[in-house]
């Protein structure tokens, strides 16, 4: 039955990774529960399944995402057995997934100041295995995109779409469409401001060399194209992941957010217009402290 399912996925056009990811989740369900597909599972099966991936008997318990991620799996199989006649009842009905305390808080990762600072010394040395790259050239604009999203909390679509006439140098500050085509102002930093000067006057000089850059009106290109699409920057950042920590656009837009509430004495409200946020609420996500702020304040509990 297994098979099958895995058989109609590959048909709906899902990936040979996902299919594998899949087939493996499965496979852990009915081997650590001693069951077969064509048995008669119960909602009781799946807790203790639960249970077990929680408490195991030997090693350490799963990750709240790795049991949920298992549970999908085991969702989406049996809610396709129903459908094709190949049960009669669905044991994942009931089954809610997994959450924790801090659940929100998981979610959003951002960058200590001394990962910032490894960071742009792994761009500096990581070398370009594109041909036809210049080193020189996606450094300095991969750069630049790095500064623009953590001292402005912008979201990727509007580094995108982020114009040359959106930048007010002399005013020091950006003017940025967000979302609900909704515009606001930010101020530029003097780090900040000196990462775009030296941006643009790099850019102007490739401008003269490089027609579809001449003929650009967006801050930042590609190799091939007048503007750097959203995915585009996406990958650029990933590429600049380690094995500790995968990095994302949004990740910077975080790392502003907690930077700039610390800078702010919590000011949540200066923070939200900022970053663009229409309710309050989600801003307030960035005062809880990390796990690591929680073991620090700890350990400063007087000894005796």
């Amino acid at each position: 039955m297994i098979s099958d399912y895995l058989n109609d996925l590959r048909q709906s056009g899902r990936s040979a990774h996902t299919v594998k990811a899949y087939e493996r989740d499965l496979h852990h369900f009915f081997e650590e529960s001693h069951l077969q597909p064509n048995d008669c599972i119960t909602e009781t099966d799946i807790h203790k399944w639960i249970r077990w991936m929680m408490r195991p008997t030997e090693g350490k318990p799963l990750a709240i995402a790795t049991i949920n991620r298992r549970l999908n799996a085991l969702r989406g199989f049996y809610g396709w057995a129903v459908r094709n006649k190949k049960v009669s009842q669905n044991p994942m009905l009931d089954i809610t997934y997994l959450k924790s305390a801090d659940e929100d808080h998981e979610k959003i990762m951002w960058l200590t100041e001394e990962e910032f600072e490894d960071l742009l010394r792994r761009m500096r040395e990581t070398p370009v295995r594109s041909r036809g790259v210049d080193f020189e050239e996606k450094y300095r604009r991969d750069r630049a995109i790095v500064y623009l999203f953590t001292y402005t909390g912008l979201r990727v679509e509007e580094v995108s779409h982020l114009n040359l006439t959106d930048l007010d140098l002399d005013m020091k500050r950006i003017r940025v469409l967000g979302k609900g085509q909704k515009a606001r102002m930010i101020p530029i930093s003097n780090t900040l401001f000196l990462e775009l000067q030296d941006w643009l006057r790099f850019r102007a000089e490739i401008a003269t060399k490089k027609e579809h850059v001449a003929e650009s009106l967006y801050v930042f290109y590609s190799q091939r194209s007048s503007q750097f699409s959203i995915r585009g920057i996406q990958t650029m950042i990933e590429g600049y992941s380690t094995s500790e920590k995968k990095l994302s656009p949004h990740m910077f837009r975080h790392t502003f957010c907690k930077w700039m509430l610390k800078a702010t004495g919590n000011d949540i409200e200066k923070v939200r217009r900022l970053v663009g946020h229409s309710n309050i609420a989600t801003t307030s996500r960035y005062l809880k402290d990390s796990y690591e702020d929680l073991a620090d304040a700890v350990d400063s509990l007087p000894c005796f």
